[in-house]
């Protein structure tokens, strides 16, 4: 049994064909339609596919986050997660499932072989997109915005994310990595002018957003690392600059403003980074335990 999930939003013109196209592969879709103001939900139930809805748009990552748990308790051996704009060709559906249906990986990501072919904008804020998430999963993924993806019973069942919006895609992975799923990736060919406008965020918008909740990801999966450190470290950047305040006001009889506004500043955001790692750090080993 494969199933194929589709977060959509406002697809009303490419979903139906999507759907259709997508039925060659595999035996069942679920549609969450992510509180669409479009027709959707009609274009979507007319080609066959169950579908979700949510009273109004949540985010990508919310409607995700419904496709998982609705899955969850469904009978399958594989599950593939494709965008609703139709840049994914359903054609390349098989390419996926082989490492899964031979219980060989967990999560198979379709990474975008023709990314020359991409927007200069669009690729450039991918790459860093790429860099943040696999600086926070430790693996080297070549594409961590693909949202045409397949996974394995058992990662449905294991990997939790929070994020709302489209930062969802890459806290998956990372939550995958940190729970030590198999994941690999394998080239697919994308059509990057489907006529149809393929985001419903501007790109600086979108792009902030993932950023945002990867800095919030990294901070708290390795906190003495990223903030504890840093911490460390401009605290006594701190006391350097005070007791050089303290030499001067010997000296001179008067303090240097500065440097004693940047000891006094540089000792304050030491001590609170220490003290926020340490208590994230603190709940992460519970959570752990838990």
């Amino acid at each position: 049994m494969i199933i194929a999930c589709i977060p959509v939003f406002n697809e009303g013109n490419v979903i139906g064909k999507l759907i259709k196209n997508t039925f060659q592969y595999v035996d069942n879709i679920i549609v969450c339609d992510d509180g669409s103001t479009d027709d959707t939900f009609i274009e979507a139930q007319k080609a066959g596919a169950e579908v979700i809805t949510h009273k109004k748009n949540l985010g990508k990552g919310a409607a995700m986050r419904t496709l998982f748990n609705f899955t969850k308790n469904k009978n399958f051996d594989a599950m593939i997660t494709i965008d609703g704009d139709g840049q994914f060709s359903p054609q390349e559906v098989p390419k996926l499932l082989p490492p899964i249906l031979n219980d060989q990986m967990d999560i198979v990501i379709g990474y975008r072989s023709n990314k020359d072919e991409m927007p200069s904008y669009r690729k450039f804020g991918n790459k860093f997109l790429d860099s943040m998430t696999n600086l926070a999963s430790e693996l080297p993924f070549r594409d961590t915005q693909s949202g045409f993806r397949a996974y394995s019973k058992k990662a449905i069942s294991v990997i939790s994310f929070k994020t709302n919006g489209f930062g969802a895609d890459s806290e998956i992975l990372i939550d995958a990595s940190r729970k030590k799923l198999a994941i690999t990736e394998v080239g697919v060919t994308v059509n990057y002018h489907t006529g149809e406008k393929t985001s419903t965020k501007d790109p600086i918008s979108h792009t902030s957003e993932v950023i945002l909740s990867l800095i919030e990801l990294i901070a708290i999966g390795h906190p003495l690392k990223y903030l504890g450190i840093p911490g460390f470290l401009l605290t006594i950047l701190g006391i350097f600059f005070g007791v050089w305040s303290i030499l001067i006001f010997n000296e001179m009889k008067s303090f240097h403003i500065s440097t004693l506004v940047i000891g006094i500043g540089a000792t304050i955001l030491g001590v609170m980074l220490l003290l926020t790692s340490i208590v994230l750090y603190g709940t992460s080993k519970v959570q752990t335990k838990n």
